[in-house]
């Protein structure tokens, strides 16, 4: 959103003029101020705080020899040149009494540069005062000027708006979600469309996180009318949640003195958690069964975590948590069975974790059965409320008998994996990953909600392991969509989110 800290004035035009005495100055108005009037003209209203040139040009005369008086010369800012045995006062400045007045104020001491012109032409610099100017030549005993019919002296006066005017293309800057250990720039572009020379300087950040954001620019910018340049903002997030700051800067600008620029942006990671195949449980005892944080960031400020854990029941029946000797020793953590096959663990109010390990472990009865591997699938696992974000590890655990020779005749295979697709929700495309404990014909397929196939993504004959594969729904409409893997006599399922 382009951002204008600009007012412009409104221009009037009287007459046209030679071109402006600067290149970019705005013309205003034209004043014709002569010897004779005996009220001052006004100019055009000047606005607080703008800047104006009052260029005064021209000469007038004292008097006529028509009235059998003598014959003097006089600029707009000093007496000057009287001819030899004439009356006058050569070099004499004006004053509150007699000369050229603006505003009631004589110009001799205000003009730039200082002293008379041979060309009777003065710069007079201008503050705009919400009012027009008042313009007026003022003279008493002994000159008494315009006492006298055939003067013809005037002075000229064109009046210039010389105002800096900022234009700013960002009213306030988002930088969206940077991965920690990450950053993200952007410019920031700004143009001088006045009529004077725009100055911006004096750049710092301040705010509740001024540590998470850089300037990167020029400590100051000189404009000329209708350039531009820009300067780069970097947010590099030393931590996850929301940071807010400001940029701040002074300008030249009479409506924009101070201008400051909101600042936001969110620090975001990802850490994984879940279970690995190696696990091992000693049935007709009670086992820890460890949930594992596999990466983690500093910065992460992970103080509380949820999530889901799908067992098979027949093999171990959940009694509680620990959290003696884990990451989650500081967490109040609880653990519910919420249906069959399926608990809910939550762990809240704990100090930052650190590092990474076991996460807590899930105390359980073992029981052996044929055959005795029990996924350990994850779901809906969220730290904080959401961010960090989070990454599903599935697993298994293996129940060993405390019969060994029971076991010396029993083979098994563990049952197939289906892992959560990744990203998700997802657009357009998402990964897919399933494991194999031994070799099988498998066949994953894509459906919509009222059954439709939409895709086959696998078919064929797999070695045991991990295999992956991508999905990519170009020209799907949003909305969930179920995946199934056939593998064996195995078939599980699992869901997805595709967000346009």
């Amino acid at each position: 959103m382009r951002q204008k800290y600009l007012f412009l004035l409104p221009v009037i035009f009287f007459l046209l003029l030679p071109a402006a005495p600067a290149a970019a100055q705005l013309f205003m108005e034209e004043v014709v101020v002569f010897a004779v009037d005996t009220t001052p003209k006004q100019s055009v209203f000047l606005t607080r705080d703008k800047n104006y040139d009052i260029i005064c040009t021209g000469t007038y005369s004292f008097w006529r020899n028509a009235q059998n008086d003598s014959v003097g010369l006089a600029d707009a800012a000093f007496y000057r040149d009287i001819p030899p045995g004439e009356f006058g006062f050569p070099g004499l400045s004006t004053s509150g009494t007699n000369g050229f007045l603006v505003n009631g104020q004589p110009i001799s001491s205000r003009i730039v540069p200082p002293g008379p012109s041979a060309t009777y032409t003065y710069r007079l610099p201008f503050i705009g005062l919400d009012a027009p100017l008042a313009l007026f030549i003022e003279d008493h005993p002994p000159l008494s000027i315009d006492r006298h019919a055939d003067n013809t002296g005037a002075i000229r006066v064109r009046i210039y708006n010389v105002s800096p005017e900022i234009a700013i293309d960002s009213a306030e800057i988002d930088f969206g979600e940077v991965e920690l250990g990450a950053f993200r720039d952007t410019i920031v572009v700004f143009e001088n469309v006045g009529y004077g020379a725009l100055r911006l300087e004096e750049f710092g950040i301040g705010g509740a996180d001024p540590g998470e954001f850089q300037y990167l620019g020029a400590s100051d910018y000189i404009l000329q009318p209708g350039e531009r340049d820009s300067f780069t903002l970097r947010f590099t997030p030393t931590s996850v949640f929301v940071k807010n700051a400001f940029l701040e800067f002074t300008s030249t600008d009479s409506d924009s003195r101070v201008i400051r620029i909101p600042l936001r942006g969110t620090g975001v990671t990802t850490l994984e958690a879940g279970c690995v195949n190696t696990l091992r449980a000693q049935a007709q005892e009670q086992n820890l069964i460890p949930v594992t944080l596999f990466t983690n960031r500093d910065g992460s400020n992970t103080t509380s975590f949820r999530f889901d854990l799908e067992y098979d029941r027949s093999l171990l029946l959940p009694v509680g948590v620990e959290t003696r000797g884990t990451l989650s020793a500081s967490f109040n953590v609880t653990m519910t069975v919420t249906a069959p096959g399926r608990l809910t663990v939550t762990g809240t109010n704990g100090t930052p974790l650190v590092g990474t390990g076991t996460l807590v472990f899930l105390r359980a009865w073992a029981v052996w059965e044929n055959p005795p591997v029990s996924p350990l699938l994850m779901h809906d696992l969220v730290f904080n409320a959401g961010n960090p974000r989070a990454l599903m590890v599935d697993g298994s655990v293996t129940i060993d008998s405390i019969c060994n020779q029971y076991l010396k005749n029993v083979s098994f295979t563990a049952p197939p994996i289906l892992r959560q697709n990744h990203p998700n929700p997802f657009n357009p495309s998402t990964r897919i990953t399933f494991t194999l404990a031994a070799p099988a014909q498998v066949r994953l397929d894509v459906f919509s909600l009222s059954g439709a196939l939409v895709a086959t993504l696998v078919q064929g004959t797999y070695d045991a392991g991990e295999h992956s594969t991508d999905f990519r729904a170009s020209g799907l409409p949003t909305g969930l969509y179920l995946y199934r893997l056939q593998a064996g006599e195995h078939t599980l399922t699992r869901s997805m989110l595709l967000l346009r």
